[in-house]
């Protein structure tokens, strides 16, 4: 409603212009229908917010879920990496070690004939340790290959996390127009 006062045209035999009334009256339903339209359009829209609102409020709990898990998950990863790094560098020394003590027995074995066979005996048993040293340190590797598919894993959760903190971003834009909206249909 335009909130104008509308004077009536006055009838030579009394009363008012009886067309002036009906066009006013026509004037003022128009109005007061295009009123009710545009308030239920804004509650429409209001509605449709609020729904996208929760739908992004519960992805958003869901992928901060999902970077917790994926935090923990790349703590565990990195302590296991440094557990089994320490571990190859000990076994690595370890099999140094051996390999030295290898060379000396083959050496020791060159210069003294007779002891050959006790030397020989010492070597296959130090050669059984380095293989078994060996597979060790495969397993190891291979663990700290696994550790570093859990970093690249939590690389991935840290790339939603930040799609997630824009979809926050744009839903606290939304939302002093949702308040806003919701203000203009209160006050209706």
């Amino acid at each position: 409603m335009t909130g104008e006062v509308k004077f009536f045209r006055k009838r030579f035999f009394g009363g008012f212009n009886r067309e002036d009334v009906v066009d006013y009256v026509a004037k003022l339903a128009k109005e007061r229908n295009e009123s009710r339209d545009a308030k239920v359009a804004a509650e429409e829209e209001v509605r449709a917010l609020a729904s996208e609102t929760e739908s992004i409020r519960l992805e958003f709990e869901d992928a901060k879920a999902l970077m917790d898990e994926n935090r923990d998950a790349k703590e565990k990863a990195e302590n296991e990496a440094k557990m089994l790094s320490s571990e190859v560098e000990s076994l690595s020394s370890e099999m140094a070690l051996l390999r030295r003590e290898l060379e000396e027995a083959k050496k020791a074995a060159d210069k003294d004939r007779m002891a050959k066979d006790e030397a020989e005996q010492n070597a296959r048993s130090l050669s059984g340790q380095v293989a078994s040293l060996q597979r060790e340190l495969e397993e190891a590797t291979q663990a700290a290959e696994e550790g570093k598919k859990y970093k690249a894993e939590a690389l991935e959760a840290k790339s939603k996390a930040e799609a997630l903190e824009a979809a926050q971003k744009t839903f606290a834009e939304l939302e002093p127009t949702i308040n806003s909206l919701r203000a203009v249909l209160e006050a209706k």
